[in-house]
Parts: C-alpha cells; sequence; structure tokens
C-alpha cells in the first residue's frame, strides 16, 4: 500500500500542531516530527512513543517502521517482536507504579499501530465501558489533562521506560 497524500493537521498532547501530508505512522517512523516527550524505544522494527494527542501518561503507542497496514502483514518473527515489546512496556509500567491495568488495542487503520493504555481510576469515573466509549475518555484527557503537570509526567514515564529498554 503505498502513502497517500493526506494533509491533516493533528494537535499533540502538548498543545504542538504539527502538519501531516503522508500517513502519521510513516511520518513519525521517519522521524519527520518529534514529541517533547522523545521516544522511548525503538529499534529497526518499531517505534514506542506516548500517544501523540492524548495527554495521559503512560498511554503508549507502538507502531511498525514499515507501512503496514494489518496485523497478518507481519512475519512470525516481527508479531513475536512486538508483543515482547507490548510485554515489556506493561510490565516496565506496572513495576513502576504508573499503573497496574491495561488496555491493549489493535488498531488496523491506515498505519497499523498498538496502542497500551493505562487504566487510571479516573476512567472507571467517566464510564463503566472503557473499550466502548473510548471517545468519550480520550475527550476527558484532552478537556482535563492538557496541563505542565501531566506534561511533566509524559515526559518522566516515557524516559522511565527507555532507560527499562535500555539496561537490557
Amino acid at each position: 500500500m503505498t502513502n497517500k497524500i493526506i494533509m491533516r493537521k493533528i494537535q499533540l498532547y502538548d498543545n504542538k500542531e504539527i502538519e501531516l501530508d503522508k500517513c502519521p505512522g510513516c511520518e513519525f517512523a521517519n522521524h519527520n516530527f518529534s514529541l517533547s516527550c522523545g521516544i522511548a524505544y525503538e529499534n529497526d522494527t518499531f517505534i514506542l512513543s506516548q500517544d501523540w494527542e492524548l495527554p495521559i501518561p503512560g498511554f503508549m503507542i507502538l507502531s511498525s517502521k514499515k507501512h503496514i497496514v494489518s496485523l497478518s502483514e507481519f512475519s512470525d518473527e516481527e508479531r513475536d517482536e512486538m508483543f515482547n515489546i507490548v510485554n515489556k512496556t506493561i510490565n516496565i509500567l506496572k513495576k513502576n507504579n504508573v499503573c497496574y491495568k491495561f488496555n491493549v488495542i489493535f488498531e488496523e487503520k491506515r498505519h497499523f499501530h498498538i496502542w497500551i493504555m493505562p487504566r487510571y481510576e479516573w476512567m472507571s469515573k467517566c464510564t463503566d465501558d472503557i473499550i466502548g466509549n473510548l471517545g468519550k475518555i480520550q475527550d476527558y484527557a484532552k478537556k482535563n489533562y492538557k496541563n505542565k503537570d501531566t506534561f511533566d509526567k509524559i515526559k518522566e514515564v516515557s524516559n522511565l521506560i527507555k532507560s527499562n529498554f535500555s539496561k537490557n
């Protein structure tokens, strides 16, 4: 699949705005834009970072560096590697008391990615059905957590993941 030209503005979690004219996943993997918190982990195949748009500490997005739309397009080795990164990320977040429960969401969109979404207590106050109401959770986070304290926590969590990945 080729990258279609998509003129799209994205407001990042820290209120910065970027314009993209290609696949956002490929643009990020190619380092055509950056996040204030940096990249938590990167290798030849995958890139892991804070979700670009959502100000939720530890809400990580794992993307393939090559343009893949579906989980079925990965080789067995790539899928194993991807799941190892997801597992290690969750273990780091749990071990460091960031969060204890997570939703792992696969999204086959323009560019396949995985959301590693911590389940914070405030989310349950918004709705009983977190997965069924992701939009509600996302809107609440954008409305209530776009502030310096959250940005600092996002950077802290991203650095925590980065330092733990670099230990191995």
